[in-house]
Parts: structure tokens; sequence; C-alpha cells
């Protein structure tokens, strides 16, 4: 057990109202191998009697114990006795030439001088020692800390350092979007595209029928470039396919503007889709994948209004083909107006500005 503590000259002990310049701290003495008062190992020649200075000392759990001023003197009084039981016992003797105290001691071990430097105070150790996993801020070190308003940080009223978002999980970067690496499988799903329930060969309501379930299986919510979180293909998709359903709740146009007031001071996004003039599919709270679509100013889908059993809904197909792990995007077609929402779609054709 290494233990190192302050060395005194006297039995007096300073008084509180009396500062002491610290010649070397303690991280800079062991990584260096040297002596509080500047000498290099040795036994304590040229010390300040008057001045404090660490002291080492090594004991173990059977009683052994020795000190010394330096890490080299210390260990060396376990070295000798080493030797010396050793004669005793009539065992040949050690060589210890190529062994300092820094290497006994564990300051030698990258992972002790890791943790070494974090070690509280350890900052101020940046005059004579130069860190080697660490890097600190000595204005930040330097600065005094702000008095806090409300007396300690612990009585303050917790606050987010991030807005609100309900799908945030879904922006998540441990759910890994599909890539395109079962190129063996192309063929073979070109091959069922022909047999889908939402291929172009069958009629619109009955692909509409089936669509809610071959959705969940062509695609999916993952983490985007454009805006966070976006729809992206779980298959190949053909052109002129059924993909999703932008479903939700159907309201009245005129309770439009009171929703999302509504939204906004809750902090959750709005996402609503016109049907016609007279009704609005409302998908904030109650949806399908499909409200997390992007807008691309250059889109591979499109949106339409069809009609099944008396009902209007609002479909995505694809524009052209869409290969797996693709993310689906189409044209939001906003009205120009004065205050510009910036595009960020990144296509070749981008406009710029949604609106």
């Amino acid at each position: 057990r290494l233990i190192h503590h302050i060395k005194k000259s006297g039995e007096v002990l300073p008084q509180p109202t009396l500062e002491e310049e610290v010649v070397a701290t303690p991280l800079d003495l062991l990584s260096r191998g040297e002596h509080p008062a500047g000498g290099r190992g040795g036994h304590g020649r040229g010390l300040d009697t008057n001045q404090s200075r660490l002291r080492f000392e090594i004991s173990s759990d059977d009683g052994f114990s020795c000190h010394g001023d330096s890490l080299e003197d210390a260990w060396s009084q376990v070295l000798e006795k080493v030797q010396d039981v050793r004669a005793a016992c009539r065992m040949p003797q050690l060589s210890y030439a190529g062994v300092s105290g820094r290497a006994l001691s564990g300051l030698e071990n990258r992972s002790v001088v890791y943790l070494l430097e974090q070690l509280y105070g350890a900052v101020h150790c940046h005059q004579r020692y130069t860190f080697r996993f660490h890097k600190y801020d000595l204005q930040q070190a330097d600065a005094e800390v702000a008095i806090n308003e409300s007396g300690s940080a612990r009585s303050e009223a917790f606050s987010t350092r991030k807005p609100f978002d309900m799908f945030n999980f879904l922006k998540s970067v441990y759910r890994t979007r599909p890539g395109d690496e079962e190129r063996d499988k192309e063929e073979e799903m070109s091959l069922k595209s022909s047999r889908r329930a939402t291929s172009l060969s069958l009629p619109m309501a009955m692909r509409f029928r089936k669509l809610k379930t071959f959705a969940k299986e062509a695609v999916d919510v993952y983490r985007s470039k454009i805006h966070g979180r976006g729809l992206f293909c779980k298959r190949n998709i053909d052109a002129g396919e059924m993909v999703i359903e932008y479903a939700g709740e159907v309201i009245r146009a005129s309770l439009t503007d009171k929703r999302e007031k509504y939204y906004e001071g809750k902090g959750i996004g709005c996402y609503m889709f016109r049907i016609d003039d007279d009704e609005v599919v409302d998908a904030t709270m109650h949806g399908s994948a499909a409200r997390f679509i992007n807008h691309s100013c250059e889109p591979n889908c499109f949106s339409k209004v069809i009609l099944v059993e008396g009902k209007k809904h609002i479909v995505i197909f694809a524009m052209r083909p869409i290969k797996r792990g693709e993310e689906l995007t189409y044209d939001y077609k906003f009205p120009i107006e004065e205050v510009k929402i910036p595009c960020s779609c990144g296509s070749r054709r981008c406009r710029k500005y949604l609106n």
C-alpha cells in the first residue's frame, strides 16, 4: 500500500491566515520522478527543512513499513529488505538496475496515468506536466464560478436542453435503416412484385384493402438527413405501386387553424394533409407512418386522393422504381407566401424554399 503525506519540520501547525506557495504539484513529481525540492531521487540532499514537502510511505498488512522523501528512496528500502531476506535464505541476489520507483508505483502504467490525470486539481499541474490523455481548458479552470441566483443548482427547477418531441425515439442512431446489401434477393423480389396485392394489375379497391398489411412490410421510419426522421422503404418498390395511406383523423377544414395553435402551445409538431376544400386529415396524434414522409424538390413519390366504398383516402404512390434503403419523398406543394420556409432536401433541383 503506497501512501504519500505532508511532512513538517516542526510540531507547530501553520496558521490558517498564512498562504504557502506550492513549488511542485504531486502529479508533476510522481510523473517526472523528481524530488519536491528539485532533486531527482536521492536521499534528501539539499532539502529545505522549513518548507512543506511530500513524504512517501510504503506499508503492508504484515506490519512492514518504510518511508522516504522520494519514491526512489522509499522503494530502495523495500528492495534492500528483499535482498536481505534472500541472502538469509541463501538465495541468489536479484538485479534491480532497470527498475525505478515510478514503475514500482505503477506510474508508468497507462491506465494509472489516465486515472491520475482526472483527479481533482490535476488541471493546475499544466505548468510542469504535459497531459497525455486529457486536455483541460485553462481559462475555464481559472475562471470564478458564478453565484447561483437561487443559492444552489439543486434548488432550481429542471429545464430540458432539447425541445419536447414525442417522436424523438425514431431519430435514434441505433435504429439502423435497411441497406442494399441483399443484392441476391433483388431478382426474387422483382418476380414477386407482379404478384403483390398492391401491383398495377389489380383494381384500385382491391389494392387498397391489402395496403395496410403490405405497407408494414414495405416502409418504416428511420433517421433522416432531411428533417431528423423520414420514411424509408424496406424492399424494392415498382413505379406506380401503392406504397402507404396517409391515415389519420378526418376533420373539417375550419378546425385546422384552431388545432394548429393548440399543438404549437403544447410544443407538438403538426401533421395535416388536405383532402379537399372541406376535409383535412389530422395525423398528429393518430396516424400512420406516412406522416413522416419528407418534402423533396425532386421527389420519388406522389400523393393521390382515391374513392373507396364512398370514402376518400389519401394514398402515396411510387413515381419511379425505388430501391431498398432509399428514402421516400414527395412534393408538399405549399402555396407561395412572404414568410419563407427553408428547404433542406439537398436535391440538385432544390428550390431553396418550400413555399
